[in-house]
């Protein structure tokens, strides 16, 4: 019998992961284009998706700075394309430090925070954890408190060895087999 499963997507943690992958294949695939929908309908058969979330930062518009007019319209065209994929999004912030870095804040917090309501609500029976970052192994362990399976999804360069020692499966995604995921038809 399938399973239903949400998919959990860390979107700041993915992204620079994507890119790497991206970087593998030929250069040439924009971040903008992937099929989130489609990546997470592949990553959960045979079971049945019920949803796919993405968490991220929500980047602040500073008038007359062109990088940061630059960054907050690439991440609007993104989440226009999330959205038109029927992915519902979760905001965090991203602040700027002192040595004028930018770090999201939050988006984590969301995230464990949700996966574990949406586990102790029953809503799924199975968790794909698309992210490397290792501040979740709480709440995976809360997770499968709930009787809930994890699947964390990672690549080979970067692997969580935190969430793979705590998750019920892994799998690290390839180059290769995210080319397909890349697609100019989204509109």
């Amino acid at each position: 019998m399938n399973k239903i499963a949400f998919v959990f997507i860390d979107g700041g943690n993915f992204y620079f992961k994507l890119k790497e992958l991206a970087s593998e294949l030929d250069g040439k695939h924009s971040l903008i284009d992937f099929n989130f929908r489609g990546f997470s309908e592949w990553l959960v058969k045979p079971n049945e998706l019920s949803e796919v979330r993405y968490y991220l930062g929500i980047v602040k518009r500073e008038r007359n700075n062109s990088k940061s007019e630059k960054l907050y319209a690439d991440q609007q065209r993104l989440i226009g394309k999330l959205q038109q994929q029927n992915i519902n999004i979760t905001f965090g912030h991203v602040i700027r430090h002192p040595d004028k870095t930018h770090h999201e804040k939050g988006v984590d917090v969301r995230l464990a925070v949700e996966m574990i309501r949406f586990a102790r609500e029953n809503k799924y029976d199975i968790a794909y954890l698309v992210s490397s970052d290792t501040d979740l192994v709480a709440a995976v362990e809360e997770v499968q408190a709930f009787g809930k399976k994890v699947q964390y999804v990672g690549i080979f360069k970067g692997q969580s060895y935190g969430l793979s020692s705590v998750t019920d499966d892994v799998r690290l995604l390839r180059a290769e087999e995210m080319r397909q995921f890349f697609s100019n038809s989204l509109i």
